[in-house]
């Protein structure tokens, strides 16, 4: 279950680390608005219900079509935003999304696995 669990977040970060040019001059972290599903991130679509400032509550965020596993859903009640990735802070194309006890379901192709995890970070581009 670690290993598996390791592969598909190993695999969820991957794919938010090629590089993309900027679609705009406004940073990424203001593409993730409140009510809306948000698909500017490298294949990922991210729903908020709630957004005040970097602080987010209601979180889901869907990726499907990776190696490995067809779909991985992971949801929160709460988390926050901050722009940057962890080769640069400053850079504006890149968002970490930070989840508390957050809920990750896996469907692959012999079945579905289900982990709660106290912390939970993930960077993504636009």
């Amino acid at each position: 279950m670690i290993n598996t669990l390791t592969v598909l977040l190993s695999g969820l970060l991957l794919c938010g680390c090629s590089q993309k040019q900027a679609t705009s001059a406004s940073s990424a972290i203001d593409l993730v608005e409140a009510g809306k599903d948000i698909t500017s991130f490298s294949n990922l679509v991210i729903h908020v219900t709630k957004r005040d400032g970097t602080s987010i509550e209601g979180i889901q965020i869907i990726q499907t079509g990776v190696t490995n596993f067809l779909k991985m859903t992971i949801t929160a009640d709460t988390g926050t935003l901050s722009s940057g990735s962890s080769k640069d802070a400053t850079d504006k194309n890149f968002v970490k999304i930070s989840l508390n006890n957050a809920t990750i379901e896996t469907i692959t192709a012999t079945g579905k696995q289900t982990a709660t995890l106290p912390e939970l970070t993930l960077e993504t581009h636009r």
